[in-house]
């Protein structure tokens, strides 16, 4: 519109006395000619405040805005005759702030509401299996949501301009942000495993979903996406651990996990780095380690890293909780045998704590369960303590009728963690943990009293930092306190006065520290160097005492009798230390076919020897191809404390191992060296693993392996083991079956007791497993048998009646029947919200479900006939789990 055009219209609207049209069109074109002004800008990282008073001065706009919102804003932008409005649309861009005119020459400048709602599902990468219950945090604030059982996520109406980032325990965090969405109603997101375990697991769910197998051999058990196996209705790593070929327990106990022929104290058991010296609740029946709070474990059956020193057999690395939780969750739950809660806090960005707490209710009438009741008979059968009601020893018929029986038995374990990130690449961690069982017996007939006491507890402490510099440098600073106490009493009292009394009373305090530094040389190359400080204070005592002449006071020193072992006084005390330096080293070649050779050595200086032994420790897995890979390990290990059989003939026959530190006379220190090698096969959800093996012992006695006549005879031995361990595993979608098999055979040799070579405790010659699992939806299956053969024990020759004297046969000359039982389990997860911040899971299982049962162990007694007058002997067995149910409901918020 030109000059001589306005002059026109002028003219005419003023002949026509419009005077009110004439402002109105003025205004008009005046706020149009002050839109499209154009204004000249130059600006280089300027600080935004600058530039809006600058353009207040060029334009007469007047800009308002809060201080604190455009402080750390600034604007890179040149251009010539660029317009307000134009201008104003760059500011907001560069600024992600919004500019909004208000009136001819205000403008306000704000936070731009940009509001918006995805949604979209999470799967595996590798198994595109969906990824249930992962949780997603609105980068910038507190807000996070979970997905449900199938993966889906939903996000209504929230500020997604920093960002969503997507989480899953075992995976590698992504960010994601709103244009990653698309059009798309609900798009799919691909999750991988975390970064460090990318390059190490060659076996996705190796068994089941959750239990993997690394490029070092170990196995990986990740509680939090474990599937469901057989007989379980929450994931446990020892009893997980015993699916696997080549890991068992005879008694059917947790802690007493056998790995490859060697005994349960010949295992390394670790809990955020704390040693373990007891890892069962209910006398080994249940683990003392929370799955609601621990990630998962690492299990090594052989070729095991040079840092794991002390043991001679396996090593079970369990970690607790490893990341600061992105939003505050708590649990609550219970089973058959006890009830929880933990609670995960987040406390800020870089710092969580994570509390939890289990414990035993039956003790809480009328609280009692068939799960408990089944347990208990197993646990307590052969000892005074009668689960059934009738509190009389059912084997000593002839004993007094007793009027009244009072037992209280509970276990409870709790456990503190602090985890702080200080940096994106350090972690910092603060374990505590406590664990307890306490039984109290007391049996009161019409003037005595006999009373038992039995208590077990651990007490632990960690510090962890482990970090990476450079890129390159890998560090690592961690120390622990482990300290384990075992304490039985039993005393008879006639009226006030005690009669008898045994005690046995166990200790070990446990100090450590450990550091180490890697370097990457680059992908393919690694070296780790390390030192090592440990300290045990180890105590026993063993005290008995009848009233007569000769009394003694648990405080004396042990005295020397010549009485039979089952009617003299004595007590034995035994209070040592041993300090360990220790330095190790390993260098690790990892080829882009996804081998490696590994090559370690520990150096190890015991105090109890002032002498250095050395640990050679080799692993190699090369591949052949994708689906084919070869194995071999080979190590050597010393170990300076071991477990003896305590055989005093007490009624309360539980926990009697006693950590004991090497003698050099009559405990020597234990050696090991075992050599594997085997092949691997994983092809189109096929899996073969074969690996055969040998195990060479040196250093055992009759005491701490407890043969049945070794309370009277001591010998130092050694063990041979041969061994073969198969699996073939099918998986089809979302069902696997498969099939584990152990050879073994545990060859003793004790010559002084028995010349040549016998079958030592724990040979069992066969070891099968067949087991399936499948899931559909929210539901979760499982069935599995198991067989295995009889374990040996010796039988008694001859007993003379009036001396109580047993001769005994041939050592483990005999076999006690084949063992199978059948288990079973079923899960059934879902939502009490819609958005899944509260799941709920309900459980069964069925463990021995055709209720066959089979001794696993026996022992011999002998008791005076009250008839003839005549000592006699009592065979008694221990008998397997009967029909066991279990059951399981939780809530998580």
């Amino acid at each position: 519109m030109n000059f001589q055009k306005i002059k026109k219209l002028l003219l005419l609207i003023s002949a026509k006395g419009n005077r009110l049209f004439l402002l109105i069109f003025c205004l008009f074109h005046f706020t149009t000619i002050v839109a499209q002004q154009t204004i000249e800008v130059n600006f280089s990282n300027t600080p935004l405040k600058q530039v809006l008073t600058d353009l207040e001065q060029k334009t007469g706009l007047l800009f308002s805005y809060s201080d604190e919102l455009i402080r750390s804003k600034t604007v890179t932008h040149t251009a010539k005759n660029v317009e307000i409005d134009a201008l104003l649309t760059v500011l907001a861009s560069t600024t992600n702030l919004k500019f909004e005119r208000i009136g001819k020459n205000q403008v306000i400048v704000s936070t731009p509401d940009i509001r918006s709602s995805v949604c979209g599902y999470l799967f595996d990468l590798v198994t595109k299996e969906p990824l249930p219950f992962a949780t997603l945090l609105i980068k910038g604030t507190s807000k996070g949501y979970t997905t449900d059982e199938n993966g889906y996520f939903s996000i209504q109406n929230e500020d997604l301009s920093n960002g969503i980032l997507l989480q899953y325990v075992g995976y590698a965090t992504r960010m994601v942000f709103q244009s990653d969405f698309g059009t798309s109603e609900c798009r799919n997101f691909l999750l991988s495993p975390r970064a460090e375990s990318l390059q190490e697991v060659i076996v996705k769910s190796y068994l089941i979903k959750g239990i993997d197998k690394n490029r070092d051999g170990s196995l990986v058990l990740n509680s939090n996406e474990q599937g469901i196996l057989p007989g379980l209705v929450e994931s446990d790593v020892f009893r997980s651990a015993q699916w696997v070929p080549g890991i068992a327990s005879i008694n059917e106990s947790v802690s007493d996990i056998q790995i490859r022929g060697g005994s349960a104290d010949q295992n390394l058991i670790l809990y955020d780095g704390i040693k373990m010296y007891n890892t069962g609740h209910f006398f080994g029946m249940l683990s003392i380690f929370n799955p609601n709070v621990t990630t998962g474990a690492t299990i090594f059956k052989g070729g095991a890293n040079p840092e794991y020193g002390d043991r001679i057999s396996g090593v079970i690395d369990i970690l607790g909780e490893t990341q600061v939780p992105t939003k505050t969750t708590t649990g609550l739950g219970f089973n058959g045998t006890q009830a929880d809660a933990f609670a995960k806090v987040r406390l800020g960005e870089t710092i969580g704590l994570v509390v939890s707490g289990r414990r035993s209710y039956a003790d809480i009438e009328p609280l009692g369960t068939p799960t408990f009741d089944a347990i208990s008979e197993k646990v307590f059968q052969n000892t005074i303590v009668d689960t059934a009601g009738d509190t009389q020893n059912p084997q000593d018929t002839e004993e007094e009728t007793i009027v009244d029986g009072e037992e209280t038995f509970f276990f409870y374990d709790t456990n503190v963690k602090l985890l702080i990130k200080p940096s994106e690449k350090d972690s910092v961690y603060l374990t505590g943990l406590l664990t307890k069982n306490d039984l109290n017996f007391r049996l009161l007939d019409e003037e005595n009293v006999s009373q038992d006491a039995l208590i077990t507890e651990n007490q632990g402490l960690s510090f962890n930092w482990s970090g990476i510099k450079g890129g390159r440098w890998h560090h690592a600073i961690k120390a622990y306190y482990s300290n384990f106490v075992s304490s039985y009493n039993n005393q008879f009292l006639e009226g006030q006065n005690v009669q008898e009394e045994s005690v046995r009373r166990n200790s070990v305090k446990d100090y450590g520290f450990d550091t180490n530094l890697a370097f990457d040389f680059n992908q393919k190359h690694t070296l780790k160097l390390g030192y090592q400080l440990t300290k045990n204070e180890v105590f026993y005592q063993l005290f008995r005492d009848e009233a007569g002449d000769e009394d003694i006071d648990p405080g004396d020193e042990d005295v020397d009798n010549i009485e039979p072992v089952d009617e003299r006084d004595f007590n034995e005390i035994s209070n040592r230390s041993n300090t360990s330096n220790a330095i190790y080293g390993s260098y690790s070649y990892k080829p882009q076919n996804r081998g490696l050779i590994s090559l370690g050595l520990r150096a190890s200086k015991f105090s109890l020897f002032n002498t250095w032994y050395l640990e050679p420790r080799l692993n190699v897995e090369y591949p052949l191809g994708k689906s084919l890979r070869l194995k071999f390990t080979g190590e050597k290990r010393y170990q300076t404390l071991s477990q003896l059989i305590e055989f005093d003939d007490t009624r309360l026959r539980l926990q009697n191992g006693i950590w004991s530190l090497t003698e050099s006379d009559n405990i020597p220190l234990l050696e090991s060296e075992q050599f594997s090698t085997g092949v691997l096969i994983d092809v189109k959800g096929w899996t073969i693993d074969l690996d055969t093996y040998i195990k060479q012992i040196d250093g055992l006695t009759s005491f701490t392996n407890g043969f049945t006549n070794a309370s009277e005879e001591y010998s130092q031995g050694s063990s041979a083991i041969f061994g073969i361990d198969f699996l073939l595993k099918k998986q089809l979608k979302n069902y696997r079956i498969w099939l584990g098999y152990t050879y073994n055979t545990v060859d003793y040799r004790f010559e002084e007791l028995v010349v040549g070579k016998f079958s030592g405790n724990n040979d069992i010659t066969h070891n099968l497993t067949l087991s399936n699992t499948y899931e559909t939806g929210n539901w979760k299956f499982s069935l599995g048998w198991n067989f295995r053969t009889g374990a040996p024990f010796t039988p008694v020759d001859s007993f003379n009646a009036t001396e109580g004297d047993i001769e005994f046969g041939t050592i483990n000359s005999r076999r006690l029947p084949n063992y199978h039982r059948l288990d079973t389990s079923v899960l059934y997860s879902f939502n009490l919200s819609s958005n899944g911040d509260t799941r709920c899971v309900a459980g069964l299982s069925f463990q021995n479900l055709y209720a066959r049962q089979v001794p696993l162990s026996v022992f011999y007694r002998v008791d005076d006939n009250p008839e003839t007058g005549l000592q006699e002997i009592d065979q008694l067995e221990q008998l397997s789990l009967g029909l066991t149910p279990n059951f399981l409901f939780r809530i998580n918020f």
